[in-house]
């Protein structure tokens, strides 16, 4: 089946059968992930006398090093693998960029580096000012959330820096299947980011609140990595090594 450009990135992952096996898979064990995660905490007492503290606290979502986060972890290094296999096979620098980018986030969440740049700028001496402003705030945020963000943006900047290199030096064909990367890592972003600061706001409000907005987040980010495993796959089936002839 050929790759056809005007084709939405919705389109192109429906029209490949097998993409979408994998794609019902991965969501299914997502989903499976979220119903355990939120009866633990509908039943906490019960599930830990039932199955241990440890199984409970490895099941949870929300913690680093989980079995649902460790997961995610093996989903990028997947990602990342196909895009550099991809581009071992048609030297388009496109995909060696969003190797970069895909590695990046993946040392970034197995690591918690921008969380420790927020440890380490709120742990400063003194007050943290930045353009004049002193870094604190009465809507629920910390001086660590702060400087959590500021790493985020750092990270966009060097994004932005080497996928314009990478798309520059492509072909059109390859850039509009870089798009598609480009839509799925700003869907990641939206959760990791955007509903991060929510979650933060939250707690200063609600514990629960807090706890519902953080499944939230790490709910949606493992179903978008998922997503873009699968959209990984079928570019690896249309381009890789064993590239399907059209």
């Amino acid at each position: 089946m050929k790759f056809e450009l005007d084709k939405s990135l919705l389109e192109f992952l429906l029209g490949d059968r097998e993409v979408m096996r994998l794609a019902r898979v991965l969501i299914s064990i997502d989903l499976f992930f979220v119903m355990v995660h939120g009866i633990k905490y509908a039943f906490k007492q019960d599930f830990i006398d039932l199955f241990g503290y440890w199984i409970y606290r490895n099941l949870t979502i929300t913690n680093d090093w989980s079995l649902p986060e460790i997961t995610n972890y093996l989903k990028f290094v997947v990602i990342i693998y196909l895009l550099c296999r991809v581009y071992a096979v048609i030297r388009q620098p496109v995909y060696l960029a969003w190797a970069f980018v895909f590695t990046v986030a993946l040392l970034d969440d197995s690591l918690q580096i921008h969380e420790g740049m927020g440890a380490y700028i709120s742990n400063m001496p003194g007050e943290f000012v930045l353009f004049g402003t002193e870094l604190q705030s009465d809507r629920g945020l910390r001086v660590q959330d702060i400087g959590e963000l500021i790493m985020f943006a750092i990270y966009g900047s060097v994004f932005s820096l080497v996928l314009g290199i990478g798309f520059l030096r492509s072909q059109l064909q390859h850039r509009k299947i870089g798009v598609g990367f480009g839509l799925l890592l700003g869907s990641l972003a939206f959760f990791a980011v955007v509903v991060d600061v929510i979650d933060r706001v939250a707690g200063s409000y609600s514990r629960t609140l807090a706890q519902v907005v953080a499944t939230i987040e790490d709910s949606g980010e493992m179903f978008v990595v998922s997503l873009t495993v699968a959209f990984a796959f079928i570019v690896y089936r249309r381009h890789g090594p064993n590239a399907e002839q059209a």
